[in-house]
């Protein structure tokens, strides 16, 4: 893939699909374990067990967004520019530069902030 350091050993169509099986096996694992879809009448209906894997969906992200921001650090600190993060994200060095603005603050990229941007 242009641009990338690493190559696929699958399609992209077929990474969709396994990251789309495994998010979904881990949404219904987590949702079991930390959630009780259980409304104050005490009946699980269809709608609370929807609304709870919709909340876990949301926990998810939020998660992911710290894990990209982490990675991106990581990558900033191997020597990677926004030239590549924008590559790997299939975006422009600059629209990876408005992701995280504040991620390389000079060109021998030393010093990255701690905790990853607000999502809006």
């Amino acid at each position: 893939m242009p641009g990338k350091q690493f190559s696929l050993r699958v399609t992209e169509e077929e990474i969709a699909e396994l990251t789309s099986g495994a998010l979904d096996d881990l949404v219904r694992r987590l949702t079991t374990h930390a959630l009780d879809p259980r409304p104050a009448d005490g009946t699980v209906t269809p709608q609370s067990q929807a609304l709870s894997r919709l909340y876990m969906i949301l926990q998810l992200r939020g998660a992911l967004d710290r894990l990209e921001y982490q990675a991106a650090q990581d990558a900033v600190a191997a020597g990677a520019g926004y030239p590549q993060l924008g590559g790997v994200l299939n975006i422009t060095r600059q629209g990876a530069r408005n992701r995280w603005p504040d991620l390389i603050t000079h060109p021998s990229h030393t010093a990255a902030p701690s905790t990853p941007p607000r999502s809006p």
